[in-house]
């Protein structure tokens, strides 16, 4: 099974490098390893990968994003709805800031990144692809306040490694800050981890 022609366009072009415990990479996904796996995802409710070739971004021994089908639709809402000024808590593989940077109607983003091996991986490649439409603040998104006045039309939280209903309290109080000063606000998975905490998982 190729990778998807819904979710290609989304696919990263980051070269791959290592900065610190840091590193973006090139991995591949045999027909093979994606049988089985997409088998367990469609009994067992997972998230499965087909086979094709994709990039990560790693922590050590954590994949912390890649731009796998799964994650990619993830991202698909935000980067619909994006317009006008955005934010995003999260840089990651930078999967949204490329698709919402896409948008003609999108005139400029704000990421909110805690780690300056990120920026240097991946930001830097986005902010010499746009260079007047993304600023990259260095920062911890759940202490980082935007200037007095500023109010953005997206904005979009994704700073946590994996999905889990650990993840709702910072979800509700990143929630919480831009309430006001957003016109619409979302979080990676916050449905899911939502469900999960009502099963008591």
């Amino acid at each position: 099974m190729a990778y998807s022609d819904r979710y290609q366009e989304h696919r990263v072009d980051v070269p791959e490098g290592v900065c610190g415990n840091w590193r973006v990479e090139r991995f591949e996904v045999t027909p093979e390893a994606a049988q089985p796996e997409m088998l367990r995802a469609a009994f067992h409710g997972g998230r499965g990968v087909p086979a094709g070739h994709y990039t990560r971004l790693m922590r050590g021994d954590t994949v912390v994003m890649s731009d796998t089908p799964d994650e990619v639709r993830d991202h698909l809402y935000p980067i619909r709805l994006a317009k006008g000024n955005c934010l995003i808590n999260g840089l990651g593989l930078g999967v949204v800031v490329a698709g919402i940077l896409a948008k003609p109607a999108v005139k400029h983003v704000t990421v909110v990144e805690i780690s300056p091996e990120v920026v240097f991986l991946v930001g830097t490649y986005y902010l010499e692809k746009y260079p007047n439409r993304l600023t990259i603040v260095l920062a911890n998104a759940l202490e980082y306040k935007p200037a007095r006045g500023q109010r953005f039309n997206v904005v979009w939280h994704d700073i946590w490694d994996a999905l889990c209903s650990d993840n709702l309290p910072e979800m509700h109080k990143l929630h919480r800050r831009y309430g006001r000063i957003a016109d619409w606000q979302g979080s990676w998975g916050r449905d899911w981890c939502e469900e999960y905490a009502k099963r008591g998982c």
